[in-house]
């Protein structure tokens, strides 16, 4: 065989190596995606509405549990689980948790930012509060809880519109969007108004 002969056979060797690795890594991979993502578009249309259980730690360390008798999600915001009937748990890093309960709530699966709304209740410690809207706000730090908002504990009930709580120094802050004052009452010994 000549010289040249085999450099050509060389080259058609190589020219087919070549299209083989750009079809395998371009081509092949590409139609296994879309394969891929028609099943799970599937998948989630037949299973619109779920039982839900999700738990994670955030940057801090503290842990997140929630939980749902159902829940479903929007094909167009499929980061945002829309759930009912919800409890969660945010364990703290000094060890106490706070537990949150509402009717409905909008989970963000991404950064596990959490909308409650409708009959919210928190309680962390002495400390309870009912309110109609309530939201977490992981890379915040922040817990805002708003609108029919009642604060109670061991000594006092306070009426208000808003309160922001930092998830770090657990400090409070607390608006009346109306300009006027928050009403404070206290209780007697035996929690009673």
């Amino acid at each position: 065989m000549s010289k040249k002969i085999f450099i050509q056979i060389i080259l058609l060797i190589l020219v087919f190596l070549v299209l083989i690795v750009v079809y395998q890594k371009y081509f092949k991979k590409e139609l296994k995606k879309n394969t891929n993502i028609d099943k799970k578009e599937s998948i989630e249309k037949k299973n619109n509405l779920i039982n839900i259980s999700y738990e994670s730690i955030d940057k801090q360390g503290r842990k997140y549990i929630i939980t749902a008798e159902a829940g479903n999600f929007n094909e167009e915001k499929p980061d945002l689980i829309y759930m009912t009937k919800v409890n969660a748990e945010i364990f703290l890093l000094d060890g106490s948790i706070i537990y949150i309960n509402s009717l409905n709530a909008e989970y963000n699966n991404l950064n596990y930012d959490t909308k409650f709304y409708r009959s919210v209740k928190l309680n962390f410690l002495e400390h309870s509060i009912t309110c109609n809207n309530l939201n977490i706000f992981f890379e915040e730090n922040l817990i805002e809880a708003f609108d029919n908002l009642n604060y109670k504990n061991l000594n006092l009930i306070m009426l208000a519109d808003k309160i922001e709580i930092d998830l770090l120094t657990k400090n409070s802050r607390i608006y009346n969007f109306d300009k006027g004052n928050v009403i404070i009452k206290s209780r007697d010994l035996n929690g009673n108004n």
